[in-house]
């Protein structure tokens, strides 16, 4: 059962790559469009997919990132949240005007916060006002972890105001802290990972870090060396009942997608745990309506730091590029 998802993902990848050839050049921008449509159980139609990303580029200002890659991983976050997704284009550049006005910097990571409040509208009944809380919780954030703390942080701190939770960043640093106390590496990742904990409202800090150090073993127990880059998953994992987490299945869903894709084994370690809670939340077996709101949350904020994570590498590239030409 647990491997149909894989194999949806890995039919919606390999058009993709086929359609998307000559437009897109990081495989692991079309493995997280290819995410975005398993983890929201909708179907990719490849013309209307690609119509929505030439209307967003159509509709960007000259020097926009939207005229870049990443108006792809944006064309199909709308493609899954709307159902008239090009209706809702110059809403997204309304937000995006809005968050500038606010002093996020211009770019792919405002643009993906931007997406983030246009996904969440229900929630969002006065974006700027949610948006004026994200640049204080990430001006926050800064003054704790300044190195560690930049502008692919936008996305998570959005998310983090949605929430209003008052006193988040110090309950943010208690997990950071605990955390670090019981072996986990200081870092960007770890700060992730801390702030994916704080989002869980019921379970005590002691508990949640005691599930992560389990879950941590259970890798290595299953035979994936658990890299640091895998601590938000670890996180994610960490708020399922300890009862429903079951690491030979998602061994076998990674192992699954190593042999479809290869060459990308650290996003198919997280593609494959984020796919595993989806299908927990979907059979219903978790029959806390708390624990599954945390968790969507959480899966959108993952697929919000992999499209920052591949923008930020695809920004340093390009860099380099451009330094030694």
């Amino acid at each position: 059962m647990h491997l149909n998802k894989v194999n949806t993902y890995t039919n919606v990848y390999e058009t993709l790559s086929k359609k998307l050839k000559w437009k897109v050049s990081d495989k692991r921008i079309l493995m997280t469009i290819a995410s975005i449509y398993v983890m929201n159980n909708q179907e990719l139609d490849t013309e209307r997919f690609i119509n929505i990303a030439d209307q967003i580029k159509a509709q960007a200002g000259l020097f926009s990132s939207m005229k870049s890659e990443s108006r792809y991983t944006t064309a199909a976050t709308l493609d899954v949240y709307f159902d008239d997704p090009i209706s809702k284009i110059p809403t997204l550049f309304e937000l995006y005007d809005i968050f500038r006005k606010q002093k996020f910097a211009s770019g792919n990571f405002t643009y993906i916060a931007a997406t983030v409040l246009l996904t969440n509208e229900n929630r969002a009944q006065q974006p700027t006002g949610i948006i004026r809380r994200a640049k204080e919780i990430f001006d926050d954030m800064r003054k704790e972890h300044l190195f560690l703390t930049g502008y692919e942080d936008y996305p998570l701190a959005t998310l983090l105001a949605l929430e209003d939770r008052p006193g988040i960043i110090a309950h943010i640093e208690k997990y950071y802290e605990e955390l670090n106390k019981s072996g986990f590496s200081k870092g960007n990742d770890l700060q992730f990972l801390s702030h994916i904990l704080s989002l869980e409202k019921e379970a005590s800090v002691h508990d949640l870090v005691s599930r992560c150090s389990h879950i941590h073993d259970a890798f290595q127990g299953a035979g994936i060396r658990p890299k640091k880059s895998y601590y938000p998953v670890i996180g994610i994992l960490a708020l399922l009942p300890p009862a429903e987490v079951d690491m030979d299945s998602i061994r076998e869903m990674y192992e699954a997608l190593n042999s479809e894709i290869k060459w990308q084994k650290e996003m198919n370690v997280i593609l494959a745990v984020s796919l595993f809670v989806k299908e927990k939340l979907e059979d219903n077996g978790l029959t806390e309506a708390s624990i599954q709101i945390t968790l969507e949350a959480i899966l959108q904020a993952q697929q919000a730091v992999m499209v920052s994570t591949i923008a930020a590498s695809t920004a340093a590239a390009s860099a380099s590029n451009n330094g030694s030409s």
